[in-house]
């Protein structure tokens, strides 16, 4: 993404050879952001200046492949009140590079913030195991929705909640998936014996 005295003037998105002016300056917040959990931007991140050096503006590029964010695990209570953890891991992609950098402080950190959010929302949602007069879809009916026997359902849903935070990004939501599901080590045990 290129801008000239602060405007937004396009983004370079094709292979070869291209003319730029040399008073552009490559944009790009979430540069020096390695995305697998939010919070870990570098602290000496350098701020952009006028330069024609083309390494510079090479380490402002936007990817637009297809990557991954690796939320780590985190402690919820479902909607039985029992504490559970889960991890999710969520493939997205950059579609608009102007939205991404102008629209949002930090794209990365954005999505992984609203990747946060909305697996709470929905854990919330369902419990653990199925669980007698529990209404997971809203309906007013009862069913047998939970995070274990319905993953497929889950993970669709919570892929749904983030898309809808992030289309101000120029982010895509390609898919989301539940690596980690698991009782709390606190209540484990019991939880165990209970099933059995």
């Amino acid at each position: 993404a290129l801008t000239l005295f602060g405007k937004y003037v396009g983004s370079l998105k094709g292979e070869g050879f291209y003319s730029v002016n040399p008073f552009c300056v490559a944009v790009n917040p979430a540069a020096q952001t390695k995305l697998n959990q939010s919070g870990d931007v570098k602290q000496n991140a350098t701020i952009p200046t006028l330069s024609t050096d083309f390494n510079a503006m090479v380490d402002k590029k936007i990817s637009l492949k297809i990557m991954t964010l690796n939320n780590n695990r985190q402690k919820i209570n479902d909607c039985l009140g029992n504490p559970v953890e889960i991890g999710i891991a969520v493939m997205w992609k950059v579609v608009d590079t102007a939205k991404a950098v102008f629209n949002v402080d930090n794209y990365k950190e954005y999505l992984s913030l609203q990747c946060d959010s909305a697996l709470r929302n929905i854990v919330r949602i369902y419990p653990y195991d199925v669980a007698p007069g529990v209404d997971t879809t809203g309906d007013g009916v009862n069913d047998d929705g939970s995070l274990r026997g319905s993953s497929e359902i889950v993970a669709s849903r919570i892929r749904d909640e983030i898309q809808s935070k992030v289309d101000d990004a120029g982010i895509e939501i390609v898919e989301a998936r539940i690596t980690y599901l698991a009782y709390a080590p606190e209540i484990a045990a019991v939880m165990l014996q209970r099933q059995q």
